[in-house]
C-alpha cells in the first residue's frame, strides 16, 4: 500500500470519528437542554401545585382566625409552618383593606411597599409569580363566598439548582459513553469502507485527466460492489457523451448561423416596433411628457409642441417646472412629483402650462412611473388633455346659474320693493297735501319713513348688486358670519311669509381662506332648492359652528373646519333623486323652469375650496345639507 493510500485511509477514518463525535455531542446537547427545561419546568410545576395546596389548606384557617379576631393564633401558626417547611422564607396576612397585620416577625398595621403585591391587592385575584428561584404566590381568602383576607407566601426553590445539576452530570457521563462506544465502531467501518473508496478516488483522478479507459474492479456484491458498478458505467456514460458532443460540435455552426438570423429578424421587428410606438407618441391626441427621476424632460410629444410652441429640442433636457409653470404651481407640481417618485399612485393633477407667448392652458394630467429592476423610479409619464375650453365653458354655467339665483330673488323681492315704494310714494302724496294746506305737524314724521323705505329700497339694491356682479376667482380669508349675514339680508325678503327663517351663529367662529362670491353662491343655491321643497311653506334653518375633527373620517379629513348646516322642513328626496342631485343639468321640475346646475356648483365650489358637502334626506321629512370648509 503506497503512502498516499495510507495517508487517504487516515484522513478517513479521522473523519468519520470527528463526525460521530460531533453527532453524538449535538445529539447530547440538545437532550440535555429538552430534559433541562423539562426537569426544570416539572419542579417548579410542583412547587406550584404543592404551594397553592398549602395556601389553600391554610388559607381557609387564617380566614376564619381574621374575622374572629384571632392574630396571635395566626402568627403562631405562620411560625409553625416555617419551621416544618424550610423552604418558606415568609408568610405575610393581609386584611380585607390591603394591610398587613402579620408575618413571622409578628403582629402589624401597615400598608405594603411592595408594588407587586399592591398591585395584587388592586387585582383580588391568585397571583404566582417566579424571580428566578423565588416563588411568590399570592391568593385571597374566602369564608362562606366572601374575601376575609389575602395570604402571600415566599418559597425558595433554590434546591432545584442541585437537581439540575445531578441532572447534567448524568448526561456528561452518558455522553462520554456514547463517544467511546460510537467512535470505535465507526472505526471499524470506516476500515471496511476505505479500500474501495481509495480505488474509485484513483480512477477519478484518471477520468479527470482525460483517461476514459479506466475500470474499478467489483470486489463485492454489497453497496461498495454496487458503488463500483456505478463509477464503471458512468466512465462509460463519459465515453458515450463525448461522442456525442463532438457530433454536436459539428452541428454547432449550422445552429449558430440559424440563430444569427432569427436574432436579426427579432431586431428588425423591434425597430420597426419601436417606429410604430414613436409614431403613436407623436400624434395621439393628448399631451405626453416624459420625465426622468430628477424630473428633466426627455420625451416631449407633438401635442405638448402645437399647445405650448415650444419645440421637443427647445424642452429635452429642462426641468418642467423650470419654463412651462406659473410661479404659484411650481411648489405644488414638485410636491406631486416628489410623491410620484415615492410610488404614491394613482396620481392626477390640474395645473396650467405656459405657451411660448406666455398664455395659460389649464391641462389636466394623469400620471404614472416606469421603475426599473431594482424598484427604483426610471421615468415618470404625464398623460394630459388640454381642458382650458372645458375650464370656460364650466365657468359660463357656473355664471348662468348664478344670474337665474339672482333673477329667482328678483322675481320674490319685486313684490316687497312695490310695497316700499307705495309706502314712499303714499307719504309723499300725504307730504304733498299738508304742504299745499300749509300744515306741517307731521312734514318731518312723513320725511323720516320716506327716507327709512328709501333705505330699505337702497339696501335691497346693493346686496342684488354685489350678487350679481361678476367677480374673478378671489381666495382670501373671510369670515362666515359675514357671508351669511349678507345672504339672508336678501332671501329674507324674497322668500314666502309661510317661509320661517331661523339662524344660529357661533362667535369666534374659525376664519376660511375662500372666495366670498363663491361660498354666497353655494349657500344661497342650496336655499333657493329648500324654498322650492316647501311650497306650502315651513322651517329654513341655517347654523354655522367650529368642529375639530380628530382623526380621517373619509371624505373628512383630520383639522379643523368651520362647518355650515343647511336645513329645511320640505318634501326631501329619494334615493334615486340623492344619488344624482351632483349631476349637471338633473332636475325634478323640467329644465323649461330650472337648469338642474344649482347643487352641481355648489359640490363643484365646496370640492375647489378642499371642503366636503354631505346631504341628510328622507322623503317627507325634509333635507339637511353640511358643509366643511378647511380653518385657515
Amino acid at each position: 500500500m503506497t503512502f498516499h493510500k495510507k495517508l487517504t485511509r487516515l484522513d478517513l477514518t479521522l473523519k468519520v470519528s470527528i463526525l460521530i463525535i460531533v453527532i453524538v455531542l449535538s445529539t447530547s446537547t440538545v437532550l440535555n437542554l429538552v430534559f433541562r427545561d423539562f426537569f426544570k419546568n416539572y419542579s417548579m410545576d410542583a412547587v406550584y401545585q404543592h404551594i397553592v395546596f398549602f395556601s389553600r389548606t391554610e388559607g381557609r384557617h387564617y380566614g376564619h382566625h381574621i374575622l374572629d379576631g384571632n392574630i396571635k393564633i395566626i402568627h403562631k401558626h405562620i411560625l409553625d409552618n416555617i419551621l416544618a417547611h424550610k423552604n418558606i422564607n415568609n408568610i405575610h396576612v393581609y386584611d380585607r383593606d390591603g394591610c398587613l397585620i402579620v408575618d413571622r416577625s409578628g403582629l402589624k398595621r401597615e400598608r405594603p411597599t411592595d408594588k407587586w403585591i399592591q398591585d395584587c391587592l388592586k387585582s383580588m385575584t391568585t397571583v404566582n409569580r417566579f424571580e428566578g428561584y423565588l416563588f411568590r404566590h399570592f391568593e385571597p381568602m374566602t369564608v362562606e363566598g366572601k374575601v376575609a383576607g389575602f395570604l402571600y407566601i415566599e418559597f425558595n426553590a433554590d434546591f432545584l439548582l442541585t437537581v439540575l445539576a445531578k441532572g447534567r452530570n448524568f448526561f456528561i457521563y452518558m455522553t462520554g459513553i456514547l463517544i467511546l462506544i460510537f467512535v470505535s465502531i465507526g472505526v471499524v467501518i470506516s476500515k471496511r469502507l476505505i479500500s474501495p473508496l481509495i480505488d474509485i478516488t484513483e480512477a477519478s483522478k484518471r477520468v479527470a485527466e482525460g483517461d476514459l479507459s479506466v475500470s474499478v474492479p467489483v470486489k463485492a456484491r454489497d453497496e461498495r460492489g454496487i458503488l463500483s458498478e456505478n463509477f464503471n458505467l458512468m466512465v462509460n456514460r463519459l465515453k458515450e457523451a463525448q461522442a456525442e458532443i463532438t457530433n454536436y460540435a459539428r452541428n454547432l455552426e449550422h445552429v449558430v448561423e440559424l440563430r444569427t438570423e432569427r436574432l436579426n429578424s427579432a431586431l428588425k421587428e423591434l425597430r420597426e416596433g419601436k417606429e410604430f410606438i414613436e409614431r403613436i407618441f407623436s400624434t395621439v391626441g393628448a399631451l405626453i411628457v416624459v420625465l426622468n427621476a430628477e424630473g428633466r424632460i426627455v420625451m416631449f410629444n407633438r401635442e405638448c409642441e402645437d399647445v405650448t410652441g415650444f419645440g421637443e429640442d427647445e424642452a429635452k433636457g429642462k426641468y418642467v417646472w423650470d419654463f412651462l409653470l406659473p410661479e404659484r404651481f411650481i411648489a405644488p407640481v414638485m410636491a406631486v412629483f416628489a410623491d410620484l417618485t415615492n410610488q404614491k399612485l394613482p396620481n392626477s393633477l390640474e395645473n396650467p402650462w405656459l405657451t411660448k407667448d406666455g398664455k395659460e392652458r389649464n391641462i389636466l394630467w394623469n400620471n404614472t412611473v416606469i421603475p426599473d429592476e431594482n424598484g427604483q423610479i426610471r421615468y415618470v409619464i404625464g398623460t394630459g388633455i388640454d381642458i382650458t375650453e372645458k375650464k370656460l365653458m364650466e365657468e359660463y354655467l357656473m355664471e348662468s346659474q348664478r344670474l337665474r339665483s339672482i333673477a329667482t330673488l328678483i322675481t320674490g323681492l319685486s313684490h316687497n320693493f312695490n310695497n316700499i315704494l307705495v309706502g314712499v310714494l303714499g307719504y309723499a302724496g300725504l307730504l304733498k297735501m299738508k304742504i299745499a294746506s300749509g300744515d306741517i305737524t307731521d312734514a318731518a314724521k312723513y320725511i323720516k319713513i320716506i327716507e327709512s323705505s328709501a333705505e330699505k329700497a337702497s339696501d335691497l339694491i346693493r346686496h342684488l348688486m354685489l350678487f350679481s356682479k361678476k367677480a374673478e376667482y378671489e381666495v382670501r380669508e373671510i369670515s362666515l358670519n359675514d357671508v351669511v349675514n349678507d345672504v339672508l339680508k336678501i332671501i329674507a325678503h324674497s322668500f314666502l311669509s309661510s317661509i320661517s327663517i331661523k339662524t344660529n351663529l357661533q362667535e369666534e367662529l374659525y376664519k376660511i381662506n375662500a372666495d366670498r362670491n363663491k361660498i354666497q353662491q353655494v349657500i344661497l343655491n342650496i336655499c333657493l332648492n329648500a324654498r322650492d321643497a316647501m311650497p306650502e311653506g315651513g322651517v329654513l334653518e341655517i347654523e354655522i359652528f367650529n368642529e375639530e375633527v380628530s382623526e380621517d373620517i373619509l371624505p373628512v379629513k383630520k383639522g379643523r373646519y368651520a362647518v355650515i348646516r343647511i336645513s329645511d322642513t320640505g318634501c326631501g328626496m329619494d334615493e334615486e333623486t340623492k344619488a344624482r342631485m351632483y349631476e349637471p343639468f338633473f332636475t325634478t321640475k323640467g329644465l323649461l323652469e330650472h337648469l338642474g346646475m344649482g347643487l352641481s356648483i355648489a359640490y363643484s365650489i365646496i370640492k375647489d375650496h378642499n371642503g366636503h358637502i354631505s346631504v341628510d334626506t328622507e322623503m317627507g321629512r325634509g333635507t339637511t345639507f353640511k358643509i366643511y370648509l378647511p380653518a385657515a
